[in-house]
C-alpha cells in the first residue's frame, strides 16, 4: 500500500511541449547567479524585502541556466493543471525530453551538465522573508530542490577512485522534488507568468535575467508599455559581481543589439543619471495566447482519431 501511495504520488513529464511559465518572484529579485561557478553569496535588502542565497564551495551557487529545469518541470505541471490534473512537487522526466525541451543538446556532456544543475539546484539554500506563509510564516531555509535522483551507470566491473560515481544514465527516468515555496506559487498559478520560448535561445546571463525583469516589470497592458530603471538600481537588482562600470557597458551593448524576445531596451540620461528603459517592443513576434497551444494539440489528435475511425 505504501509503495502504491508513493508511486501515485508522482508526476509524471509528458513529451508534449507546453507553454513555458516561470516564478514570479525568482524574476524580480537576484534568487540566482548569472555567472557560472560563483562561489559568493547573494545578499539583497529593499524595503521590506530580504534574501540571501548560499552554497557550498565545490558546487557553487545555482545559476540562471540551471533554473531552466524549474521552468521545465514548472510548465509541465501547470500544463497539467489547465488539463484537469492535480500535479505532485515530485516529478519524474526523461532527460532526453528536458534537454530537448530547454533548446539543448542531447551528447553525454549534455547529460553530464543537467546533472550538475540538479546537483547546485539542491544544493544551494536560501533564506528569504518572500512568501514566508509557504514556509509555515517562519523563517525556514530551503533549497531550489528538495530532492533529486540521477540513475547513474557504471562502465567498470569493480569500482576506482576514477569510476565510483558512475555516469549519469539517460535510458533512465531521472526524478526532482520541488519545494513548497515552488510548488505552491505553481499550483496557485497567479504567481507564475508566460515567458517567450525563444527564452532558451538567450545564452548570455546577463540577457536572460533583463528578459526576465522585463517580463515581471513592464506592463504590457497599459501604452506605453515600459518602466524605467536608473543603473544602478538595476546593477543591485541583477546580484552580480561585476562592478557597476562594467555592467553599464553590457547593458548598453544590449540596447545597442535589442537581442531580447519581446522586448527592447533603451538608455537615456536624466541629469547625472543613466535611465534604462525596458518596454514591450510590437514589432518582434508576442508570446502566443494563453490556450493557443493546448488547442491545436487538441485539434491534431481529434484529426489522428477522426482519421483512425475512418
Amino acid at each position: 500500500m505504501g509503495a502504491m501511495s508513493a508511486q501515485l504520488d508522482m508526476f509524471m513529464v509528458s513529451t508534449v511541449d507546453p507553454p513555458l511559465r516561470d516564478n514570479r518572484d525568482t524574476m524580480e529579485y537576484p534568487f540566482l547567479s548569472l555567472q557560472k561557478k560563483r562561489i559568493k553569496p547573494i545578499k539583497f535588502a529593499a524595503k521590506d524585502v530580504s534574501l540571501q542565497v548560499h552554497a557550498p564551495g565545490e558546487f557553487g551557487l545555482a545559476t540562471i541556466w540551471d533554473w531552466d529545469l524549474i521552468i521545465f518541470a514548472a510548465s509541465h505541471l501547470n500544463d497539467a493543471i489547465e488539463a484537469g490534473l492535480e500535479p505532485s512537487p515530485r516529478v519524474q522526466f526523461v532527460p532526453h525530453d528536458a534537454l530537448k525541451q530547454m533548446g539543448r543538446g542531447t551528447g553525454g556532456k549534455d547529460y553530464r551538465e543537467l546533472a550538475q544543475s540538479m546537483r547546485r539546484l539542491r544544493m544551494t539554500t536560501i533564506i528569504t522573508n518572500i512568501r514566508e506563509d509557504d514556509e509555515s510564516g517562519e523563517e525556514r531555509p530551503f533549497s531550489w530542490l528538495s530532492d533529486y535522483r540521477i540513475p547513474k551507470r557504471y562502465s567498470h566491473t569493480a569500482l576506482t577512485p576514477d569510476s565510483h560515481d558512475g555516469e549519469p544514465d539517460p535510458a533512465r527516468p531521472w526524478e526532482i522534488e520541488l519545494p513548497p515555496w515552488l510548488f505552491n506559487s505553481i499550483m496557485r498559478r497567479r504567481e507564475i507568468l508566460a515567458v517567450h520560448p525563444d527564452y532558451f535561445q538567450l545564452s548570455g546571463g546577463l540577457e536572460r535575467w533583463l528578459y526576465r525583469l522585463a517580463r515581471k516589470a513592464v506592463p504590457d497592458k497599459e501604452f506605453p508599455a515600459s518602466i524605467k530603471f536608473r543603473m544602478q538600481t538595476l546593477h543591485e537588482r541583477s546580484g552580480t559581481t561585476r562592478p557597476l562600470r562594467n555592467f553599464a557597458i553590457d547593458i548598453r551593448k544590449m540596447a545597442e543589439a535589442q537581442p531580447l524576445p519581446e522586448y527592447g531596451v533603451r538608455i537615456v540620461r536624466d541629469g547625472k543619471h543613466e535611465l534604462v528603459i525596458l518596454y514591450r517592443d510590437r514589432a518582434k513576434p508576442c508570446r502566443l495566447p494563453r490556450g493557443i497551444k493546448r488547442l491545436a494539440i487538441e485539434r491534431r489528435v481529434g484529426k489522428s482519431k477522426g482519421a483512425e475511425a475512418a
